[in-house]
């Protein structure tokens, strides 16, 4: 029986699947702790903001010490403790002094680097590598004390390398919420379209996720045939409507604004193609959802699902992130083929069931687990 309690940041409908697959396991003992109650800049967004906890679930006292964090597990010193350094380096500390079992789990480092140079990817893409060198305290503490690193996918496993982590102390282990399930179209979606494809973006209008690159890219198609809608909440004050007012394409954006989480489904299957334009996504859960619906995809290469459920040519695109002209390209293939959304998104389904389920996300954990309890 492998007893593993997993410590994150906030409770998120992206993970609850996840950790109830494990939890019906019967070779699981799961805790899962939280440092933070639900988001508020979250609900905004749509997310449910009367999160329900399960038995197997605890919030812990924010600011409280780590030896008064791990009371809410009585058992934690027999336990395997899945954690993130961004949310409790204090936690990680403590644990190798007391020479407890534990694993980093974490995306690719480097948001807080691409905030700060508000998201000139170029300059990013030059300094991002003297960061993850200057991380290497970070990455000689996992490869002193850790059981090993999960990385989501090849970004964060790349990031970990450069950080001094051993390739063969890390493991992928994605994030991976559960599918959605097939709904009627979303009413507005389909009046604002009148027959024409669309591209659909979902997540915060905000720069990181690169609403001003689809814009321009979608401008540069002049086709009559597509339109483009945005699903989310503005973060930029209205800054994206006077863009497609400037670039003459009004009439083919709709902005829909947030949608509640148990609703999203109809936004998806309203759409012909997803498109995930984020100049920096730590993996980007909203591939998973696109994918579980059958809907191709063109995700960014900074975007670490991109890497994986995105397969280039089958499945959708990856393109260059903070690029106009990469991101072009990939949307005029569709524009000019449009057949190849109904063959994309067959892919797209196939890949999303064999390899991002909740249940074998459950799998490849155990695995890695007991592969190296065995060691």
């Amino acid at each position: 029986m492998l007893k593993i309690c997993i410590w994150m940041n906030i409770p998120s409908h992206y993970q609850s699947a996840f950790f109830q697959a494990l939890e019906r396991r019967d070779d699981v003992d799961l805790r899962v702790g939280y440092f933070n109650g639900a988001s508020q800049d979250r609900a905004a967004e749509g997310w449910k903001n009367d999160y329900a906890f399960k038995d197997y679930e605890f919030c812990v006292e924010s600011g409280a010490t780590p030896d008064a964090l791990v009371e809410s597990v009585a058992d934690w010193n027999e336990r395997i403790h899945i954690i993130s350094g961004y949310f409790s380096s204090e936690l990680i500390e403590w644990f190798c002094e007391q020479n407890a079992t534990w694993c980093h789990w974490s995306e690719m480092p480097g948001i807080r680097l691409a905030d700060l140079l508000h998201f000139r990817m170029p300059l990013f893409r030059l300094l991002n590598p003297l960061m993850l060198s200057c991380k290497r305290k970070e990455g000689l503490q996992i490869k002193n004390h850790a059981l090993c690193a999960f990385g989501q996918g090849v970004l964060a496993r790349r990031a970990f390398k450069q950080m001094g982590v051993p390739n063969e102390m890390i493991s992928d282990l994605y994030y991976v919420p559960e599918g959605l399930e097939s709904a009627e179209p979303s009413a507005q979606m389909v009046e604002f379209a009148k027959g024409r494809k669309i591209f659909l973006a979902v997540g915060a209008l905000c720069r990181r996720k690169g609403i001003d690159v689809l814009l321009k890219a979608f401008a540069l198609q002049k086709t009559e045939d597509w339109c483009v809608v945005f699903c989310g909440l503005d973060r930029a004050s209205g800054v994206y409507q006077a863009l497609a007012r400037k670039l003459g394409i009004q009439e083919q954006v709709l902005f829909l604004g947030a949608y509640p989480v148990e609703r999203i489904a109809e936004v998806y299957t309203a759409a012909d193609v997803f498109v995930l334009p984020s100049r920096f996504d730590g993996w980007g859960a909203v591939l998973n959802e696109a994918a579980s619906l059958g809907v191709p995809m063109i995700g960014t290469d900074l975007c670490g699902g991109a890497w994986h459920i995105i397969e280039e040519g089958q499945s959708g695109y990856r393109v260059r992130a903070g690029s106009v002209y990469s991101l072009a390209g990939s949307l005029r293939t569709y524009i000019n083929n449009p057949a190849l959304t109904k063959q994309h998104g067959r892919k797209a389904l196939e890949i999303f069931q064999k390899n991002f389920t909740p249940d074998s996300n459950a799998v490849r954990l155990v695995a890695a687990l007991n592969e190296r309890g065995d060691k």
